[in-house]
């Protein structure tokens, strides 16, 4: 009948509500147990995260199963090496196939090995693990010097390399003796291990006290503050240098080939073949870049968070939209890590580790 109101079917209604919620999707919680003082966390195979909890010791959950954590158990004990505890976890890194876990551990030599009194510096052993914990070995030790840890995996997951391995065996017998120049038990000087063959050698010294590592390539930022070259892992060879820089000369990764920096106050985006765009507009700082080359980022010092696509050779944003959803949880100091295939991801935000999917 003319001018008369035509309820909708219910399923409209359902749909209207299904549409509304997906739109303003939440974080899911994976758990509420991340530690405060270090609240590490990794992505390994089968969507599992492994994290430092409040206790100081490692768990994990499952993307798929929030809040079911488990104990993560590594099959490797200070203890079994010499080492006297607490076993503090000062570092986690996982391969890029996400079989293998790299954990550094904070010891301490035990007062039957040296004498009470006798100042030295405070050991950290490295050790590497698969996915589940088992087949754990010490690779290797190094000292607390003050610097932030640098330790990381080439893109193929066979090799492991590391600023500061000291020239010895990882147990505290060793590590004792090489402070007192003892070098009955020295090892030849090394910064790489090739996992599969369980070899040591040099990195022909590429790796100083710091690098900063390109989570997409084997391209590092290395050499001697202010970090003036870019060095490959995978071919352990200098590949751009500048060496009149007073900044270095990659800040932050956001390209297999090519990172943020600053030169002479404004930011740029330096390419491996030198190639310089520079940024006259706002500065980005990336939280974040998935395998199909979107970011998130802010250009407000974390008042708001995009996500999109960025022409660095422009500094302008593409198909981006302002993740009004994750205000309040995302900040420019917590960590985020994409889930392949780049549609989700995982952060941190306090002692809460999430999980969110973009819609």
């Amino acid at each position: 009948m003319e001018g008369t109101f035509a309820r909708p079917p219910a399923f409209l209604f359902l749909s209207v509500i299904l549409a509304v919620f997906v739109a303003h999707a939440q974080p899911v919680m994976l758990t509420d147990s991340l530690s405060t003082s270090f609240g590490e966390f990794v992505l390994v195979s089968g969507g599992k995260v492994i994290f430092v909890n409040t206790a100081g010791s490692l768990s994990s959950v499952n993307i798929q199963d929030p809040f079911n954590t488990s104990t993560f158990t590594v099959d490797w004990t200070a203890a079994d090496h010499g080492w006297a505890g607490p076993e503090t976890i000062r570092l986690l890194k996982s391969s890029p196939d996400g079989n293998w876990v790299c954990i550094a551990v904070e010891v301490s030599v035990p007062d039957s090995v040296v004498n009470r009194g006798l100042s030295m510096p405070q050991p950290i052993v490295i050790v590497v693990c698969n996915s589940s914990g088992g087949g754990a070995q010490a690779v290797g030790v190094t000292a607390d010097s003050g610097n932030v840890l640098s330790f990381d995996f080439t893109q193929d997951s066979r090799l492991l390399y590391g600023a500061g391995f000291l020239p010895c065996l990882p147990n505290s017998e060793a590590f004792f003796a090489h402070y007192l120049g003892d070098e009955s038990s020295s090892l030849r000087r090394f910064d790489v291990i090739d996992l599969e063959e369980n070899a040591r050698f040099s990195a022909n010294g590429l790796i100083g006290d710091f690098f900063i590592g390109n989570p997409w390539s084997d391209l590092i930022t290395a050499g001697n503050e202010p970090f003036s070259k870019i060095a490959d892992m995978a071919t352990f060879s200098v590949v751009f240098e500048d060496s009149t820089l007073i900044s270095p000369v990659v800040e932050q990764w956001v390209e297999p080939d090519a990172g943020l920096a600053m030169l002479d106050s404004l930011q740029v985006i330096r390419f491996l073949d030198g190639t310089v765009f520079v940024n006259r507009e706002a500065p980005f700082i990336v939280l974040c870049r998935s395998s199909e080359g979107n970011y998130i980022f802010t250009r407000d010092e974390g008042e708001t968070f995009s996500r999109g696509t960025v022409s660095w050779s422009t500094f302008e944003e593409e198909e981006t939209a302002e993740l009004t959803e994750l205000a309040g949880y995302l900040s420019i100091s917590g960590k985020v890590l994409p889930v392949d295939p780049g549609n989700s991801i995982i952060f941190r935000a306090g002692r809460g580790l999430y999980y969110y999917e973009f819609q």
